[in-house]
């Protein structure tokens, strides 16, 4: 894996400052954005987009999945396929915690939308060669970029090309999905489908276009 170029820090740098200074979503006003080094490898060949912060795991540490039991379920499905953090970079399609009465909420489209300018951009800088969604909001904030209306329960754990990268669709490690729609001994299954794997060779040696 090459090294990380003076550039891409610069420029990732500049995409981490404009996302802590916006403010497109009142509702999230004052909730941090969780996107920065802690987000992980900018030279990983496979970006994982999920749903948003959640309030007891990156929306309290800082950290995409990390802190409560979707973050625990997400690091067991890592591991079962040979992977860590330091391997990976995971974002989300809203940057922010969308609390509502204190609880968690799934981010409106509008909200969606306002961060989808972060997302391709990050796409852009680490070009990965798989992104891997996880859940169906992830896919819904792949599909605004692409144009495409992929949905979730007919494509699960399919590779679908396009042009800059493999989009790899797969459910969301929330225990809310893992205890009633998909279960962990699935989507660990599921997991072992993501193409790591291109000309023999192991992942992290896949050639990025």
């Amino acid at each position: 894996m090459a090294p990380i170029t003076p550039t891409t820090l610069k420029n990732f740098k500049n995409l981490e400052n404009q996302a802590a200074n916006c403010s497109l979503c009142p509702a999230m006003a004052n909730q941090p954005a969780i996107f920065s080094k802690a987000n992980g490898n900018l030279n990983a060949n496979i970006v994982f987009v999920a749903e948003a912060p959640g309030r007891f795991g990156a929306g309290r540490t800082g950290v995409p999945f990390h802190g409560d039991k979707s973050g625990e379920n997400f690091e067991k499905l890592l591991k079962h396929i040979g992977l860590t953090r330091k391997d990976v970079f995971i974002t989300n399609a809203a940057l922010c915690n969308p609390l509502e009465n204190g609880n968690n909420r799934r981010p409106k489209t509008s909200e969606i939308k306002n961060c989808l300018p972060f997302l391709k951009k990050t796409l852009d800088l680490i070009c990965p060669h798989v992104v891997v969604t996880l859940g169906s909001t992830g896919l819904l904030a792949i599909n605004l970029i692409l144009g495409t209306q992929y949905q979730l329960k007919d494509r699960v754990a399919q590779p679908l090309t396009t042009q800059d990268f493999i989009l790899f669709p797969l459910y969301h490690p929330s225990p809310r999905v893992t205890n009633w729609m998909r279960p962990l001994a699935q989507q660990k299954k599921d997991f072992q489908k993501i193409p790591l794997k291109k000309a023999n060779n192991p992942f992290p040696l896949i050639e990025k276009k």
